[in-house]
C-alpha cells in the first residue's frame, strides 16, 4: 500500500504544483485588470460553488468512494458509478433551472445590482458545469487512476486560463471572462474524464444503489455544511461587515494559503481510495501512521515558508492594493492544513458512522460564526483568519478522537 501511495502522491503533488502554480502566476493579470471589489465577486461565487458541490448532489460521489471498492464485480461497480452520475446531472439541471428562473432577484440579492444579472447567469452555469467536472474527476480518484485525474485537472486549468486571459486582456470582458473560461474548461475536462473511465459509465439508473449511497452520504451533506460554515463564514462575515474590497484582499491571502494544497492534494487524493481498499489488512493502521509523520514534515516546511516570505510573495504577484493581505497568509495556511488532516483518521468513514461527524462540524460552525461576528468589527481581517484557524484545529482534534474509537 505504501509503495502505491507514494507513487500516486508524487503524481497528484506534481499535478497540484502545476495547477496551483498557474493560479499564482495568473494573479498579476487578475489583480491588474480586476479591482478588489470585482475579485471579491469572483471569490463570492467560488464560495457558492463550494456549498453547491456539497448540497446539490447530496455528496453522492463520497458514497461511490465507500462502496465502489467493495462491489462484487465490474458490472456492479458500473451500476454505482452510472447511477450516481445521472443523479448528479439531474440535480445540477434542477439547480440551473431554478437559478435562471429567479436570476433577476438572486443577482440583486447577492451583488446588490440588477445590472449584474448577466454575470450571475454565467456564474451559475460555471457552478453547474464545475459540479459535473468534480464528480467525473472524483471517479478517477476512486478508480485509482492518478495520472488520468491529474491530466484532466491540468487540461481544465489550461482551457480556463487561455479562454479567461484572452477575453480579459484582449476583449476586455472583465468578470465575464473568468466565468466563461470556467464553463469551457469544465465541459471539455468532464468529457475527457468520462473517456478515461468509459467502462464505468452506462445508461443505467439503479434506485437501490442510489438509496444505498445516499444513506451513507446524506449525513456528510449536513457535516459538509457545517465544515463550509466553519471554513467560509469568515468571507461571508467580511462581506457583511467590511465590504467587497476587504473580501478581495482576504481572498488573495487565501489564494497564497492554497499553496498548502500542493502538499495536501497528493496525500488526500492518494490515501482515501487506498485505505478503503486495504483497511482490513493488518499493517494498514501503521502505514497510515508512517504517512502522517511524513506529511507533518512537509507541512512544517510549507508553513515556515509562508511565515518567512509572505511579504515577498504579495509584492511579487500583486499590486499595492493587495499588500495588506501578507500578514494573513501564514494563519490561513495553517487553517487549510488542519481543516484537511481528517484523512489520517479514517475510522468514522470505514465504520460508516457518518452521522457522528455532525456533532463536531456543528460545534465548529457555531464557534466560527461567534468568533467572526464578535471579533471582526474590533480587529478586522486578522480576526477572521484566527477564527478560521481555531475552528479548523477544533474539527481535527474532535474528529481524530472519535475516529480512533472505530479504527
Amino acid at each position: 500500500m505504501i509503495k502505491l501511495f507514494f507513487k500516486n502522491t508524487f503524481v497528484y503533488t506534481l499535478g497540484g504544483a502545476l495547477t496551483r502554480g498557474v493560479a499564482i502566476l495568473l494573479l498579476p493579470i487578475y489583480t491588474n485588470y480586476l479591482s478588489p471589489a470585482e475579485y471579491g465577486i469572483v471569490d463570492l461565487f467560488i464560495i457558492i460553488a463550494s456549498i453547491a458541490n456539497i448540497i446539490i448532489a447530496l455528496e453522492i460521489s463520497e458514497g461511490i468512494g465507500r462502496y465502489y471498492q467493495d462491489a462484487k464485480d465490474e458490472k456492479e461497480k458500473a451500476e454505482y458509478t452510472s447511477s450516481a452520475f445521472w443523479f448528479t446531472c439531474l440535480a445540477y439541471l434542477l439547480f440551473l433551472s431554478i437559478s435562471l428562473f429567479f436570476s433577476n432577484t438572486l443577482s440583486f440579492w447577492l451583488l446588490g445590482d440588477f445590472s449584474k444579472q448577466n454575470i450571475f447567469i454565467l456564474a451559475v452555469f460555471a457552478i453547474a458545469t464545475n459540479g459535473i467536472f468534480f464528480f467525473t474527476k472524483s471517479q478517477l480518484k476512486w478508480q485509482i487512476q492518478a495520472k488520468d485525474s491529474v491530466v484532466t485537472a491540468l487540461l481544465n486549468v489550461f482551457v480556463v486560463t487561455i479562454v479567461a486571459v484572452y477575453l480579459l486582456v484582449v476583449e476586455g470582458l472583465k468578470l465575464e471572462s473568468i466565468f466563461i473560461g470556467q464553463i469551457a474548461g469544465n465541459i471539455i475536462s468532464s468529457f475527457v474524464c468520462i473517456l478515461y473511465a468509459k467502462k464505468s459509465y452506462r445508461f443505467t439508473f439503479c434506485i437501490s444503489k442510489i438509496k444505498q449511497m445516499i444513506s451513507y452520504s446524506m449525513p456528510l451533506v449536513f457535516s459538509g455544511i457545517g465544515l463550509f460554515i466553519a471554513m467560509y463564514i469568515d468571507r461571508i462575515a467580511i462581506k457583511d461587515l467590511l465590504g467587497l474590497d476587504e473580501l478581495g484582499i482576504y481572498s488573495i491571502a487565501y489564494r497564497f494559503a492554497g499553496v498548502a494544497f500542493l502538499v495536501l492534494a497528493g496525500f488526500q487524493k492518494s490515501l482515501s481510495p487506498l485505505v478503503f481498499k486495504h483497511y482490513k489488512e493488518e499493517n494498514t493502521p501503521s502505514d497510515i501512521s508512517k504517512i502522517f509523520d511524513i506529511f507533518i514534515i512537509f507541512a512544517l516546511f510549507v508553513v515556515s515558508g509562508t511565515i518567512l516570505f509572505n511579504k515577498e510573495l504579495v509584492v511579487l504577484f500583486t499590486t499595492d492594493a493587495y499588500y495588506s493581505s501578507a500578514s494573513l497568509i501564514p494563519i490561513l495556511t495553517m487553517a487549510v492544513f488542519f481543516s484537511n488532516m481528517y484523512i489520517f483518521a479514517p475510522g468514522i468513514a470505514i465504520a460508516k458512522k457518518t452521522k457522528l461527524i455532525l456533532i463536531f462540524t456543528a460545534t465548529s460552525a457555531i464557534l466560527n460564526i461567534i468568533l467572526n461576528y464578535i471579533l471582526i468589527p474590533i480587529f478586522g481581517l486578522n480576526a477572521a483568519a484566527y477564527a478560521t484557524l481555531i475552528s479548523s484545529i477544533s474539527v481535527f482534534l474532535i474528529y481524530t478522537i472519535l475516529s480512533h474509537r472505530f479504527y
